[in-house]
This record gives structure tokens, C-alpha cells and sequence, in this order.
């Protein structure tokens, strides 16, 4: 029955986005993660993902290094969050352990990467969300990343800087930039957040 009422709406957004003729928009491994860790709300004897088709292109786009990410330009910053949000989302659900073990062999190799990145190439909220990140591979169990790696200093620092030029409470008040990356961040008030959604639903 749910799936029936939903169809209709479901219909509605394909016909939406195949009638717009301006580009395309590439996959995110990164975002698709975080929707693949998206429970069922009644797992039914069991945590299930609510999302299971992410969960498959996790499983179908890893690349033959064992990272995730833009195949055509490496990035250190966008292949480490991909791969890691990757890896997290399939630990999440005790799923792939080879792909697991690949994608944390490919970021134990490629860690000192970040170090040498230019700093204008990382996207926006990084500094915010990649420790976030690494929090919940620790909380789930994550044994086998480094966590520890010298690379990682400079942004657990330009995170402590971002999180004080913006305190909590602020950041629940008016819109601030950290509003680019509130994924994995704890304790946070959602009621006091869903006042700064913009009247288009962004």
C-alpha cells in the first residue's frame, strides 16, 4: 500500500528530471553511502538498510585500485571520503569484507596524499565531515585504519578552527557554512535545525 502511494510520486520526479536537457549529474559514492547506512525504520528481527539499490552500487563501483570515486580524475580528498564513507556504509551492515579490506589497504597506501593535496582543491566541509567520518568507522569497529597517520593533524586542526568560529549554538540559530556538512556530526538539535531549511526544501 505504501509503495502504491508512492509510485505516483515517484513518477512525477522521473518525468521531471527527463525533461531537463542541461547536463548530467554524476553519481557520489560519498553521498550514496550515507544513504545506504539509512536503516529500516521496523527492521523486523534485524537491521536492515532502507535503501538496499545503494547499497549495490557501492558494491558495483569500487574501482580496481579498491578506492571509490572519480575514475577519470584522483583527488586525494574525494577518493579517501568516498572510499571511507564507502567502507563504513558496508561495515555498517556486515556486508563485502574483501571489498572492506581493499578500500582500507587503498587508504593505509594512500593516506599521505592529503598532506600533499593543494588545500583549494578540498571541497567544502571536509575539515568537518571526513573526522566525522572516521568517528563512526571507529564506533562501528573499524580496526584496520590509520588512524593515528600524521596526515590526518592539520585537519583535526582546521577542524577545531571551524568549530570554534562557529559555535554550537550559533550554528542551530542562523545559516553558517557548516550547514555543508552536519552529516555524522553528534548531539545535534534537528528541531532547532529544520528552522534554517529554505523555503525551496534545501
Amino acid at each position: 500500500a505504501e509503495e502504491a502511494e508512492l509510485q505516483p510520486l515517484i513518477d512525477q520526479v522521473r518525468a521531471m528530471l527527463r525533461s531537463m536537457n542541461d547536463g548530467d549529474t554524476s553519481a557520489s559514492a560519498y553521498d550514496t553511502a550515507w544513504v545506504a547506512m539509512v536503516p529500516k525504520p521496523d527492521g523486523g528481527g534485524g537491521a536492515q538498510p532502507q535503501f538496499p539499490a545503494s547499497v549495490r552500487w557501492i558494491v558495483d563501483h569500487q574501482l580496481p585500485d579498491g578506492s571509490w570515486g572519480d575514475s577519470a580524475l584522483f583527488s586525494a580528498y574525494d577518493r579517501m571520503i568516498n572510499t571511507l564513507a564507502c567502507v563504513v556504509a558496508l561495515t555498517k551492515w556486515s556486508l563485502e569484507p574483501a571489498r572492506c579490506e581493499a578500500g582500507l589497504s587503498f587508504l593505509h597506501e594512500n593516506m599521505w596524499r592529503l598532506a600533499e593535496e593543494e588545500a583549494e582543491s578540498m571541497p567544502i566541509g571536509f575539515e568537518i565531515a571526513f573526522p566525522s567520518l572516521i568517528q563512526t568507522a571507529r564506533d562501528l569497529g573499524v580496526v584496520d585504519f590509520p588512524y593515528g597517520h600524521p596526515a590526518l593533524q592539520s585537519i583535526y586542526a582546521n577542524r577545531e578552527v571551524k568549530l570554534k568560529r562557529i559555535p554550537r549554538d550559533m550554528m542551530h540559530r542562523v545559516p553558517t557554512s557548516i550547514l555543508h556538512s552536519l552529516e555524522g556530526m553528534p548531539d545535534l538539535d534537528w528541531a532547532r535545525l529544520l528552522n534554517l531549511q529554505s523555503c525551496d526544501g534545501s
